[in-house]
């Protein structure tokens, strides 16, 4: 019997429509493996920075107005009515000229009186204290016997006839005495230690009145403390004063200062010394500047927001400024230059201190580094890191 030889591979026939379709697919296959190629997302390139050198500056912002440095309101210490304006609006004055002075005839005539009573009170202690003169011991004497005579007499009547009237008279006659002796003792002997000083103690109340007189007629003047200039006179002529009611401004324009207000988001970064730069609206493109020189301490409501008052002193140049002028301060907060600074997103938290990755041969490596300030963007680096070196940013 013989065996039927089945070929391995047996010839189909494949018809020219099943070719298309083996086509269609493999070209589907092809576009969907090179379209996963194209459209598939890569990942972004990890973006560095270098570390360079440059500066750093931060800022806060503040809005103020000019006044002068040196300013004040006078008034007189007394009321009265305004017998004289000696200046004007705009005028200077020195320290010590008049400006304007009240009505002073009661203030003159009592000066006058002082002056009187300590010259009477003067001459009498100097007598007192001069050696006694031969015809004032005379005088003393003179006296004294007539007084001795006229008490004799009158002894004499009271004893011939004792009645209400010789008695009186007596009695007057013997106090008269009494007041003759004792001139007459202290012409020739000169006064006591307890007349001496209560005589001294005349002149010096007599001189203390004088003192206060003369302080009284002074304050009818108004006297410009300081050189300044008068920016405004609110008193007349004839008007009726009271004490301590402003009647001038005047201000020193020699120097100006600008009072500013500091919101209190930024007051914690301002400190006194920190450099000013000041731009006002009156002088467009200029720069001016400046220090700040005074914080104060409590807090004011300004248009609803907590504010702190300040003082800024600046420079004005040759510029015309004047007081009122509205000025826009900017206080350089931080200030650092040629140093070597990053980026912020550069840095990362490793425990309690900072580090950058650092781009090496190979891969990137960590390094600690030691920070100084920033303004918000980039930070000083003080330590372990060099200029150039080329670091990831987060």
């Amino acid at each position: 019997m013989t065996a039927r030889v089945i070929p391995l591979f047996q010839k189909i026939p494949i018809t020219r429509k099943q070719v298309l379709i083996g086509a269609a697919i493999l070209v589907v296959l092809v576009l969907a493996t090179v379209g996963a190629m194209v459209w598939m997302p890569k990942p972004a390139p990890q973006s560095t920075a270098i570390a360079r050198r440059g500066d750093l500056s931060a800022s806060i912002n503040a809005t103020g107005k000019v006044r002068a440095k040196k300013s004040a309101r006078l008034a007189l210490p007394m009321s009265g009515l305004i017998a004289t304006i000696e200046k004007q609006e705009g005028d200077t004055v020195s320290a010590g000229d008049v400006i304007a002075t009240l009505r002073a005839e009661d203030a003159q005539r009592r000066v006058k009186q002082a002056e009187l009573t300590l010259s009477s009170r003067t001459l009498d202690l100097a007598r007192a204290k001069s050696a006694p003169r031969d015809e004032d011991i005379e005088i003393a004497r003179a006296s004294l016997r007539k007084a001795t005579l006229s008490a004799a007499i009158a002894e004499a009547a009271y004893t011939a006839s004792p009645t209400t009237q010789t008695s009186i008279g007596l009695e007057l006659a013997r106090a008269d005495l009494d007041i003759a002796r004792a001139s007459f003792n202290r012409v020739v002997n000169g006064p006591s230690k307890e007349e001496l000083d209560s005589l001294q103690n005349s002149v010096t109340y007599a001189q203390i009145e004088l003192e206060s007189a003369k302080i009284a007629l002074g304050q009818t003047k108004l006297l410009a403390p300081f050189d300044a200039t008068i920016t405004e006179i609110t008193a007349r002529v004839g008007e009726l004063v009271g004490g301590y009611n402003p009647l001038v401004a005047i201000a020193d324009l020699s120097a100006f200062e600008i009072a500013v207000e500091i919101d209190e988001i930024d007051i914690a970064n301002a400190q006194v010394g920190q450099n000013i730069e000041v731009r006002f609206d009156a002088f467009p493109g200029e720069r001016f500047a400046g220090k700040l020189t005074r914080i104060f301490p409590a807090a004011s409501t300004q248009r609803g927001s907590t504010v702190y008052n300040a003082v800024v002193e600046f420079d004005p140049r040759e510029f015309k400024v004047r007081v009122g002028m509205g000025a826009n301060v900017k206080v350089l907060t931080l200030e650092k230059q040629n140093t070597l600074l990053v980026p912020n997103r550069a840095l990362k938290n490793v425990g309690t201190r900072k580090a950058v990755r650092v781009v090496s041969p190979g891969a990137p490596r960590d390094a600690l580094v030691e920070v100084g300030v920033t303004d918000g963007n980039n930070t000083e680096i003080i330590s372990g890191l060099n200029e150039g070196d080329v670091v990831l940013i987060n």
